[in-house]
C-alpha cells in the first residue's frame, strides 16, 4: 500500500464553519450523520465507509447505498466538514480517496445529533394517513391489511432481535436498535388491540359526536 500527498495547508480544518465555505442553509443529513461520525473515530475512504456501515447493520437505520455515499462524501467535502488526507493504492487495485473529519464537521455534528435528540419531530408517517382513511377499505379488507402489518412488524422485531443478541458495537448502535424494537412492540401491541376492536365491533372505529359516557 502507498500514501502520497496532502492537501494544501489553506484546507487546513479547524476554520468556524460560516467563515469556511459551509453553505448557511446546508443541514446534515441522516447519512452525513453517519459518515461524519465514521471520520470522527478515524480516517476512512469510501468503500471503507460502506462496508463498515454494512457489518453494523446501519441499513436498519438509514438509507445506506453506495452512491448515495460517495455523493455525501462529495457534499461534505464541499461545505468542508470533512477534507481529503490522503491518496491510497492497495496493490493493483485504483487509488481511494481517504478523507478525514475537520473541527468544523466534528462540530456540526455535535450539533446535529443534539439537535435530533433533544427536538421531537413530526416526521408524518404515511401509516397515520392509511389509518385516517381506513373507512375506505370494507371492514374484512381492513381486517386483513391490519393483520399483514402484524405479520410484518413481527418478523422486523425478530430481525432486530437477532442483530443486537449477535451483539452491536459501538454502544450507541445498540441504543439504537433497542430503540427501534421498543416502537416495534409498541405499535404492535397498539395494532392487536385495534384489530380485536374492529373484529368485535367496538366503538373505536365509529365516528362519534359527543364524548362517550
Amino acid at each position: 500500500m502507498t500514501t502520497r500527498g496532502h492537501v494544501p495547508p489553506d484546507d487546513e480544518p479547524g476554520r468556524p464553519a460560516r467563515h469556511d465555505g459551509q453553505s448557511m442553509a446546508y443541514q446534515l443529513t441522516a447519512l452525513g450523520i453517519s459518515v461524519l461520525a465514521l471520520l470522527r473515530a478515524r480516517p476512512m475512504h469510501g468503500y471503507e465507509m460502506f462496508q463498515t456501515l454494512v457489518e453494523r447493520h446501519a441499513d436498519r437505520i438509514v438509507k445506506v447505498r453506495p452512491g448515495s455515499l460517495y455523493h455525501v462524501v462529495d457534499r461534505l467535502t464541499e461545505e468542508k466538514l470533512i477534507r481529503r488526507a490522503a491518496t491510497i493504492r492497495d496493490g493493483r487495485r485504483p487509488e481511494r480517496a481517504v478523507y478525514e473529519i475537520t473541527d468544523a464537521g466534528a462540530e456540526a455534528l455535535q450539533q446535529r445529533v443534539g439537535q435530533l435528540i433533544g427536538t421531537p419531530v413530526n416526521e408524518f408517517p404515511q401509516f397515520a394517513v392509511a389509518l385516517a382513511e381506513i373507512d375506505t377499505l370494507g371492514d374484512d379488507a381492513a381486517v386483513d391489511s391490519v393483520g399483514d402489518r402484524v405479520g410484518a412488524l413481527e418478523a422486523q422485531a425478530a430481525e432486530i432481535m437477532a442483530i443486537r443478541d449477535v451483539g452491536v458495537t459501538p454502544a450507541g448502535y445498540l441504543a439504537a436498535f433497542d430503540y427501534l424494537l421498543a416502537m416495534v412492540q409498541a405499535e404492535l401491541t397498539w395494532l392487536r388491540s385495534f384489530a380485536d376492536s374492529m373484529r368485535s365491533g367496538r366503538p373505536e372505529r365509529q365516528q362519534t359526536d359527543g364524548v362517550g359516557v
